[in-house]
């Protein structure tokens, strides 16, 4: 088995270095050892270490952020795009076979007894989102009381420790990412899935793309939020038409597409690295000129002719 030489840059502090998705995905197929040499860098968005680095640059991101193919010769984001062999569309629900096990834990739920649940979970804790969602927390809990069990607005006695399992007692959940982009699907909705809920989703107004319409509230598909409470009301009072919902399969023709599978970043990963490394490499050299030069402007050391490459600071 080859060994490649990889480091990762950028990330968010808590990344495990050692035990990540990315390089789980990686020593299925290599024997990898961590560099400050490397060959093969994987990048995220919370710095700029990257730009000091001259070699095969993979950036990946959980963040509604889309690779700047400039900056990296690869990209794995959330975006509907086609740019040749330099990105994979990879959501971070996709990530340790979480849509597995969504398919498997809606097929169980939808089989329970509805009874013994309560009517809607949300957990947030992060209040300096879109005001949407704050909105539709209001609106819906003048219907009837929403059960917030996250850091934002809760009203359970304090944060809950298990997100899933806490959503679990509810039939429905508000599932609202921080702000609406195309493309921009976070785990929020696969979470409401796999807990047994039908979620009330907010974000991507491509949602329809990733899951089966029938198997969700999607808000984008509705004039307005009033029109969305009074569907969900419709719902609650109706037991035949919330097990109607609760039995579609979360993906179109109840299959997982290849995309969010293990298998697709593996492949992605494959094509990279067993190219001949000169031949993977895929930013342009006055690009790679451009990376020089704003990392110079980054450490203060700005060359004399920075500015006729238009660079400027990320500070």
């Amino acid at each position: 088995m080859r060994t490649i030489r990889v480091k990762f840059v950028d990330f968010f502090p808590s990344w495990n270095l050692e035990n990540n998705f990315l390089i789980r995905a990686l020593r299925k197929n290599y024997q990898v050892e961590l560099s400050d040499d490397p060959e093969y860098l994987f990048c995220s968005c919370f710095g700029d270490e990257s730009l000091r680095y001259d070699c095969v640059k993979i950036f990946w991101t959980g963040e509604d952020l889309t690779p700047d193919f400039n900056l990296y010769d690869y990209g794995i984001a959330f975006d509907h795009l086609s740019f040749g062999d330099r990105y994979l569309r990879f959501p971070l629900f996709a990530i340790a076979g979480n849509a597995q096990r969504a398919v498997e834990a809606r097929k169980a739920a939808a089989e329970q007894d509805l009874s013994g649940k309560e009517f809607c979970s949300f957990v947030v804790s992060n209040g300096n989102a879109n005001p949407i969602r704050e909105e539709m927390f209001h609106r819906l809990s003048d219907y009837r009381p929403v059960a917030s069990g996250g850091r934002f607005l809760n009203n359970v006695g304090g944060p809950v420790e298990n997100k899933l399992e806490f959503q679990s007692h509810y039939r429905f959940c508000l599932a609202f990412e921080n702000d609406s982009s195309d493309g921009y699907t976070s785990e929020k909705i696969l979470d409401a899935f796999r807990s047994g809920a039908i979620p009330i989703y907010w974000g991507n107004r491509q949602i329809d793309k990733d899951f089966n319409p029938n198997a969700f509230i999607n808000c984008h598909a509705f004039d307005s939020l009033d029109q969305v409470v009074e569907y969900v009301k419709a719902i609650d009072n109706d037991p035949a038409l919330y097990r109607k919902i609760m039995q579609e399969p979360i993906f179109k023709n109840d299959q997982i597409p290849y995309g969010f599978t293990s298998a697709a970043l593996e492949d992605f990963l494959i094509h990279i690295i067993d190219q001949p490394l000169a031949q993977a490499r895929r930013i342009s050299a006055f690009s790679r000129k451009a990376d020089y030069l704003t990392a110079a402007l980054e450490s203060g050391c700005i060359p004399p002719d920075a500015s006729e490459h238009g660079l400027q600071s990320h500070a």
